[in-house]
């Protein structure tokens, strides 16, 4: 065992209202054993399994990482003590921890050591926090504040595209598009995007595009920036050429989704 950090991808703190909850995580080699190790040393217990999960260790090939929350309301912890002692015994699962917490019904897989996205260490921006983060922005700095975001967003799609493009090993353009849209949604963005190409001119179409529902009140549109520039910069590296980006549609313009369309800078005479 390798002993380097345990990455759980990206998964937000969990809340059980009126429940005492605990959660309990383990290293195990095979989930289809653990998981039916696992069921069957509840039953009788008086605990209620409220969540059970397998994920691959990224840390360590091979291994995978069992995490569960219980409702200990009718038993206590004891019992989850004598649970956990039964899995290390059988040989079920090993390294457990028990994670409890001190406001009732709070709790974070912690068993963790980082969030992670595909095995890179990643920090949680939640909505409340990205309100405050671009309403600060833009009451300082004004239109300088959009013009950051921009840049700021290119960047972070170039980085990003060049690098998971790699790690997922896709050439194929297609596929990589597809695959551009599914990290936009899981990292929150947007509920949804569609990148379409046409004679190397790409629309986006933006789903419940955050960044423009949350400064519906602080800029007039177009109000999409930092992911405009994101996706200009991630269609930069599939292409392999120079993007210019307009959002064409918005929904703080009444419209029912925002649009972005993309065309390829040509070289002008001089």
């Amino acid at each position: 065992m390798s002993g380097g950090p345990l990455f759980r991808d990206i998964m937000a703190i969990n809340y059980f209202p009126g429940k005492k909850v605990i959660g309990v995580g383990a290293r195990i080699s095979d989930p289809l054993t653990a998981l039916s190790q696992t069921l069957q040393a509840l039953r009788g217990k008086g605990l209620t399994l409220l969540s059970l999960e397998t994920i691959p260790n990224l840390a360590e090939p091979g291994e995978y990482l069992l995490f569960m929350f219980l409702d200990v309301s009718g038993a206590g912890e004891r019992t989850v003590e004598e649970l956990v002692s039964r899995l290390e015994s059988s040989g079920a699962a090993r390294s457990a921890r028990i994670i409890s917490s001190p406001i009732e019904g709070l709790v974070s897989d912690s068993y963790f050591d980082f969030k992670g996205f595909l095995g890179n260490r990643a920090i949680i921006f939640g909505a409340p926090a990205l309100n405050g983060f671009l309403k600060g922005l833009y009451s300082t700095f004004g239109q300088v504040g959009a013009v950051f975001l921009y840049h700021t967003g290119k960047s972070i799609g170039r980085t990003g595209a060049r690098y998971y493009r790699d790690v997922l090993n896709i050439r194929d353009l297609n596929k990589q598009y597809r695959a551009a849209e599914i990290f936009f949604h899981a990292l929150g963005y947007v509920k949804s995007v569609s990148l379409n190409r046409s004679d190397k001119t790409v629309t986006a179409i933006l789903v419940e595009n955050l960044e423009c529902i949350l400064v519906k009140d602080i800029r007039f549109p177009p109000t999409c920036n930092w992911v405009r520039g994101m996706i200009e910069g991630v269609v930069e590296v599939f292409e392999d050429a120079s993007y210019e980006s307009q959002e064409v549609e918005c929904i703080n313009n009444g419209n029912e989704n925002c649009k972005i369309v993309l065309r390829p800078i040509t070289a002008r005479p001089l």
